[in-house]
């Protein structure tokens, strides 16, 4: 039957479009009883109501008579059963969802076919509570916590699916059910594990006799493709399914179910913060969700304990905010910090710059013109030390003769100019770290005091053995005030970085599936923190993963000690049960 509204083909006899939810109209004469109410499927199913209509079945409400309980009997639409090919995958994929126990999949209690050979049917839990897409929009908007909780469930148990090779294939709001315990928590029940694959026609995941297979607005684009599916496609739908709960409707939504898949395959996603703004959602969940919404499923969470543990992650980090509805807060501890703008360059570099260079060009200036001076004058000889006095009184053949002299001024002379030269390179290095220039500039000057002093005694031994005029070396330049102001103006080191935690090395290794590495860590940070019940909580996850359960057990016991009122008490109390 085609809808009048949005054109897409559905079920004979569906009361309800499944692309737009529209009510379609009944043709002439059709009943409006369903001929199984009031019937006895397979010798002990009551049939008493409807409970809902999809497009590959009806659900019903049912006692059975035996065990005097209440289930729900799903009932594959007649031509959908009809098909060889179904009745097939409809008794592999019955018998592999039976064999699901985990706390937050719905239990198969039974399957079979009928004796009439033309109803196939499965039992299975009857659940007593609204489904996800009634909570949104009744309750929207969520707090981040209780997002965090409801699809870290559904992650839970896609988790066991996943290890046995069931793939959900149709996840979406209507397919997730939130009941209460006996204490008024809340828990995810997921539905209709595998049944979608009974119904996927060879070759294409789109059409199957003229409908569409899945649900578009949770369909991942390799699926839409007909590709072979792993379980990343589930975590897309998730992906999906968690941009519902931020905002309250999914990511695309077309104007036909093609045009919603066509989406999906073309357009990318707008981020929930920035389809909502209003409702400032967390940086950290939006990550989340963008991640998980990649069209390229190597760029989506690689299995969905990888996904649940970022989500976990993201929750904590917002701290007592998590409690509070989305847009309540325009504050965000998880969102990154903003660029740090490019220092601003001194106000002295240039002017230093410059200065060095000129004290360069004067030097190199000086050190030519003195190479091109004639020899100066002869110098009278004179008397540096009281031992000496003998010498000046002595007789005119044991005088310095005028060589000596010579070579005497021109050493005073390179020393008074390698001193003015190292205080010039001093004074421009007080603004400047110590450059090329500035050693080259002291090294000239040291190089012309050192040859000068070599001829001056080379000569003096040759001239006057008897009683040498001592010459004591000018004192090198003290720059200290060159010193202290370079060193004041020398960056500090930088601090080193500080070194992660214990917890926060065990979070990074469990995430990068380093389990060992992951152990060690919060086993180190159990010790240093005995009593931080989050930290026997991820070692319990540790251990889990691991496949060590006894340890996992003691972890989790521990965890359940320190926080009595844990959230997800119940599910650990499950998990411990079993």
């Amino acid at each position: 039957m085609e809808c009048p509204t949005c054109g897409a083909r559905n079920l004979p006899h569906a009361a309800v479009c499944t692309s737009c939810d529209a009510d379609l109209p009944r043709e002439d004469g059709e009943e409006e009883v369903d001929p199984l109410i009031g019937q006895t499927v397979a010798g002990k199913y009551e049939v008493t109501a409807i409970i809902g209509i999809g497009s590959m079945g009806t659900v019903y409400a049912a006692t059975q008579a035996d065990l005097d309980r209440e289930i729900a009997l799903k009932v594959l639409h007649p031509h959908v059963a009809a098909d060889p090919k179904v009745e097939r995958r409809f008794h592999r994929e019955a018998r592999t969802a039976s064999r699901l126990s985990h706390p937050n999949t719905v239990q198969v209690f039974d399957y079979g076919k009928e004796n009439d050979g033309s109803t196939l049917y499965i039992a299975m839990e009857l659940l007593d509570g609204p489904d996800l897409l009634e909570i949104v929009d009744e309750e929207s908007p969520l707090t981040p916590r209780r997002i965090g909780h409801l699809v870290g469930e559904v992650l839970f148990a896609l988790e066991e699916a996943h290890d046995h090779g069931v793939i959900h294939r149709d996840l979406k709001p209507e397919n997730i059910v939130v009941v209460e315990d006996h204490q008024g928590r809340e828990h995810v029940k997921v539905c209709d594990f595998g049944i979608a694959k009974l119904v996927e026609h060879e070759g294409s995941a789109l059409t199957v006799t003229g409908f569409v297979c899945g649900t578009p607005e949770y369909m991942a684009p390799e699926q839409a493709r007909g590709e072979p599916l792993d379980g990343r496609a589930d975590l897309y739908a998730i992906g999906c399914l968690l941009h519902h709960l931020l905002v309250g409707e999914p990511p695309f939504r077309g104007p036909s179910a093609l045009g919603t898949i066509t989406q999906h395959l073309t357009e990318e996603v707008v981020p929930p913060s920035r389809r909502r703004p209003d409702l400032h959602v967390p940086h950290a969940l939006d990550e989340v969700c963008m991640r998980a919404l990649q069209k390229d499923r190597d760029d989506r969470y690689p299995d969905a304990a990888a996904m649940r543990a970022a989500l976990e992650e993201a929750v904590d980090a917002l701290g007592e905010l998590a409690a509070d509805p989305l847009g309540t807060h325009t504050d965000d501890p998880t969102a990154p910090p903003p660029p740090t703008p490019p220092a601003a360059p001194s106000r002295w570099g240039l002017p230093l710059l410059m200065a060095l260079g000129v004290a360069l060009l004067v030097g190199v200036a000086i050190h030519a013109s003195r190479s091109e001076e004639p020899a100066p004058p002869p110098l009278e000889p004179l008397a540096s030390a009281p031992e000496d006095a003998a010498a000046t009184e002595a007789p005119a053949d044991a005088a310095d003769p005028p060589s000596g002299g010579a070579t005497r001024a021109a050493a005073a002379e390179a020393e008074s100019t390698a001193e003015a030269a190292g205080v010039a390179m001093a004074g421009v290095a007080t603004g400047a770290d110590d450059s090329a220039p500035t050693t080259m500039g002291a090294e000239l000057a040291t190089a012309r005091l050192g040859a000068a002093r070599s001829e001056n005694e080379g000569r003096a031994l040759e001239v006057a053995p008897r009683a040498p005029v001592a010459m004591e070396p000018a004192a090198p330049p003290t720059p200290t005030r060159a010193r202290s102001a370079a060193s004041s103006m020398t960056p500090s080191a930088p601090a080193p970085p500080a070194t992660p935690s214990a917890f926060e090395r065990g979070r990074r290794r469990f995430l990068a599936n380093d389990l060992p590495g992951a152990i060690e860590a919060f086993e180190e940070a159990a010790r240093t923190q005995p009593r931080n019940a989050q930290v026997h909580k991820q070692l319990g996850r540790a251990y889990m993963r691991s496949g060590d359960v006894q340890r996992a057990h003691r972890a989790y016991r521990r965890y359940l000690e320190l926080a009595p009122s844990a959230p997800d008490r119940a599910l650990v109390e499950s998990m411990l049960e079993r």
